[in-house]
């Protein structure tokens, strides 16, 4: 399986030569999660799967610009500018692909999903934007060559708002590293926060001081591929 992380860059204002894209990520050449940037669609996919509709994560949302191109659409819930969206409520498969959904805490007023992705005997687990994922979610998926997960903050509890007893937000690295590290021994990171445009290769250097014995991280940049 083939990887292609399209785009490095969060919601924010700071970027760089390597990071200046958004939220997208390529399998194979033929199935996109996440279309951050127009230009993604240049790829042809044969199908799109959405982890959840910010506009970093989907263009068209910027503009409030319907998106109906002639392909496969999913995604977690209803959206009025993907008219022929199928929203996801259980494990599906896009030709030979397997799809497990898993809930995502995230946005206050948005469903979020990451996606457990199987093909033949590679697997991969891509959050999208995490302010946390319960254990109970995460208890009976298998193990994983790799996780793609986001970067937003290197500080522990990122920026957890709280509202109703409910929390939204980005939780911090290390969390997802907590987290996630019983699931892989690869762990690739995207969507940078402002902290990483500081000095970038310093913030790199930190991320891979992050790593132990049975934990590889990988600092994503815009184009990466990763082959599994």
């Amino acid at each position: 399986m083939k990887v292609k992380i399209l785009g490095t860059r969060g919601k924010i204002p700071q970027s760089a030569p390597r990071h200046k894209k958004y939220s997208g990520i390529l399998i194979d050449d033929k199935i996109l999660i996440d279309v951050g940037e127009e230009k993604y669609m240049e790829n042809d996919p044969e199908a799109i799967v959405f982890t959840h509709f910010h506009p970093d994560h989907a263009f068209f949302v910027f503009n409030e610009e319907e998106f109906s191109p002639e392909i496969p659409l999913f995604g977690p819930e209803p959206q009025e500018l993907v008219p022929t969206l199928k929203v996801i409520t259980k494990p599906f498969s896009i030709g030979d692909y397997h799809f497990t959904p898993v809930p995502v805490i995230h946005a206050l007023r948005l469903k979020s999903l990451g996606y457990v992705i199987q093909k033949g005997e590679k697997i991969i687990f891509i959050t999208g934007d995490v302010a946390w994922i319960e254990k109970a979610n995460l208890k009976d998926l298998p193990k994983v060559d790799l996780v793609i997960t986001e970067a937003s903050f290197i500080r522990k509890r990122g920026m957890i708002r709280r509202k109703n007893d409910q929390i939204f937000g980005h939780t911090g690295i290390p969390d997802l590293l907590r987290l996630l590290e019983p699931l892989t021994s690869k762990i690739a990171l995207t969507h940078f926060g402002g902290w990483f445009f500081k000095d970038i290769s310093e913030s790199r250097k930190k991320l891979k001081a992050l790593e132990t014995k049975d934990l590889q991280i990988i600092p994503g940049y815009d184009g990466m591929e990763i082959e599994i």
